[in-house]
Parts: C-alpha cells; structure tokens; sequence
C-alpha cells in the first residue's frame, strides 16, 4: 500500500510538472510492474490494495483520453471498440495528411534537384510543420511547443487552442497592417520629397498666395497676403530657404541629365 501511495504521488507530481505525461505513463509502469511481483510472492493478495491500484490506473487512462469515462475498471470491451476508433480516427487522419503533404514537397524537392535545379529553401516543407502546428492540432486539443530545440506536447481544450490562434493572427494582421501604414507614410514622403525637389526656386513661394501677394525677379516674397512688406528676419529666412530649394533643383536636374545619357 506504502509503494501504491508513493507511486500515486509521483505520477501527480509528473502532471503538475508541465503535463509531464511520460514520467506519469513511466511511473504507472513501474506500479504494474510492482504489482506483478507483488502477486508472485503472495499467496493470499490484498484484493482491496489490487482494486484500488486497478481503478487508479483506469482513471488516469480515462484522463488521457484512452478510454471512455463509462468503464468503472480496466479496458472497454470489444462492444465499445467503435467508439476508441471513433476517437483515434481524426488524430490518425491529420498524422495521414500530414505525411502526404510532406511526400508531395519530398517529391517536388527532388524533381527540382534531378533537373538542376537548387532549391534556395524549403518554405514548401516548413509551411506543412506550421499548418500542422497551427492549424490542424489545435482543432484537436493539442498543443505542439519547441522549446530549446525539443518538442513539447500538452492536451487542451480545442476551445482555448482556438481562441489563442485567433488572437495570435489579429495581432499579426494589426503588426501587418502598421507595417502597411509606416510604409504608405514612408512612400509619400519620398513622393512630397521628390515632387519638392523639381519645383524651381523662383516658383517656391509663388503659390502661397495666402501667404504672399507680390514676388521680386527671383521669386522671392516682397509683400505679405495683406499687401505689407515683409519684415527684413522673413527675408533672411526665405532667402536661406530660396537657396536650398536652389541646390536641390539643380541636384534633381544633374540626376534627370545622367539618366537621359
């Protein structure tokens, strides 16, 4: 009864210690085994002991999902062997699609290879890990973990997995999006940039007449919208900015001159 007990809190400590199912399934071994040896050497066994270890150990299949919950102890009888392949078959069915797809990018991998052809990567092979991964097992209550390399398997509710995926792709779709706005703002600035950039200094300022009412020869501001001069510290600063627009026309000219040559 003491090995029963010890054996009963390891298998528990193994599930609280992430899920850990193979320690548990080891441990539940190592009880089988124990109570093998144990009907050996008596003559006269503990029925009590045996019927608690046995209803045990039927439990913790039923938690695994290997059993129907109906069984009180030991295995289902042939009359509900149905329903094990009832519920084996979409596991056995997502592992059959899983190694066709994986046949299919083997053989396209390999028609390339004997045409000459290197494949640069193998996305094709990778994108079926990941639809297995994201896809096709949460639906079945599992969750597939890479951690430092080793994979770890965990059983949960389909329900959670799924709603976990969605959250992960509306935070994708809202990074992508961003993504999206950061370039188009990107990508009209280098359009103002460029468009700024072909506007010769004489015309900078002859379109702010909000701004502005009348122009020198260059171009530049003489009087404000309201017909007064401009102040000497307005002059310096359009002057300095009439100078840079300078520069950069004659930039954008020198580069439409080279691209026509």
């Amino acid at each position: 009864m003491a090995t029963f007990r010890r054996k009963k809190e390891a298998v528990h400590t193994a599930l609280c210690d992430n899920i850990n199912t193979r320690s548990a399934i080891d441990t539940m071994q190592e009880l089988v085994s124990d109570v093998h040896i144990y009907l050996k050497k008596q003559k006269v066994p503990n029925r009590g002991v045996l019927k608690s270890i046995a209803a045990f150990i039927t439990h913790m299949f039923q938690v695994f999902g290997v059993i129907p919950k109906d069984e009180s102890i030991g295995f289902p009888t042939e009359t509900s062997s149905a329903t094990s392949e009832e519920q084996l078959y979409p596991y056995l069915k997502a592992f059959a699609q899983f190694g066709e797809e994986v046949r299919k990018s083997a053989k396209k991998i390999n028609h390339d290879l004997l045409n000459g052809n290197i494949p640069r990567n193998n996305h094709d092979l990778l994108n079926v890990c990941d639809k297995v991964r994201d896809k096709i097992l949460p639906e079945l209550g599992v969750r597939l973990e890479d951690e430092e390399g080793k994979f770890i398997i965990k059983i949960e509710s389909p329900e959670t997995l799924i709603k976990e995926r969605e959250v992960k792709r509306a935070e994708e779709e809202k990074k992508r999006q961003e993504k999206e706005r950061k370039k188009a703002e990107a990508a009209a600035k280098e359009a103002e940039k460029a468009a700024l950039q072909a506007i010769p200094p004489g015309d900078l300022f002859r379109k702010e007449t909000d701004k502005y009412s009348q122009f020198d020869d260059k171009g530049l501001p003489t009087h404000d919208a309201e017909g007064k001069e401009i102040s000497k510290g307005l002059k310096k600063k359009l002057l300095k900015k009439y100078e840079s627009q300078a520069k950069v026309y004659q930039d954008y000219l020198q580069s439409k001159t080279k691209g026509n040559t």
